[in-house]
């Protein structure tokens, strides 16, 4: 049972690591995210205010607006999309792999848990049968028990007897 516990424990153990490195993932990426929306609305209040009194003389006012929005999606797009490639390190596939097998493990000690407990329970129906059985007719099944020793007993008694006559008559001779 050492074995199941041990294999319980590398099981929980695994999947409180992969929660801790799943939870320090998306608390990053969410960081990350975060700024990324900070430094657009930043970006984009200064960048417009500017942009726009920059570009208004030359292009106008409509034009000047649009070139500005413009630059800002960029800016914000890839923000955004540096935040979600971070991808897992290594250290998550090596726990996974961990998991896998403390269950596989715990997988293999159930089955002879299993195992054990049928034997246990064809056992425990043997000597159940073996009770009735005795209880239900006590000279059927103590009889064949008996009468075998009992003739070996006489058997040899018997030979001993004969032996011992057959030793007395011969020496008294």
């Amino acid at each position: 049972m050492s074995q199941v516990t041990r294999n319980l424990q590398l099981f929980l153990r695994s999947e409180r690591v992969l929660a801790e490195t799943q939870f320090k993932l998306i608390s990053r990426k969410l960081v990350l995210l975060a700024l990324a929306v900070i430094a657009c609305l930043l970006a984009l209040a200064m960048f417009n205010v500017a942009g726009y009194y920059a570009l208004m003389p030359a292009l106008g006012s409509p034009q000047a607006a649009l070139i500005v929005a413009l630059i800002d999606t960029l800016f914000a797009a890839l923000l955004g999309a540096g935040a979600l490639l971070l991808r897992p390190g290594p250290e998550e596939e090596i726990v996974r792999e961990v998991r896998e097998m403390a269950i596989a493990e715990l997988g293999a000690d159930l089955d002879e848990v299993q195992q054990k407990l049928v034997r246990m329970g064809d056992s425990v129906e043997r000597v159940t049968t073996s009770v009735t059985n005795l209880v239900q007719n006590p000279l059927d099944t103590l009889l064949p028990h008996l009468v075998v020793p009992a003739i070996t007993a006489i058997t040899k008694v018997a030979r001993s007897d004969k032996t011992q006559a057959s030793g007395k008559g011969k020496g008294s001779a």
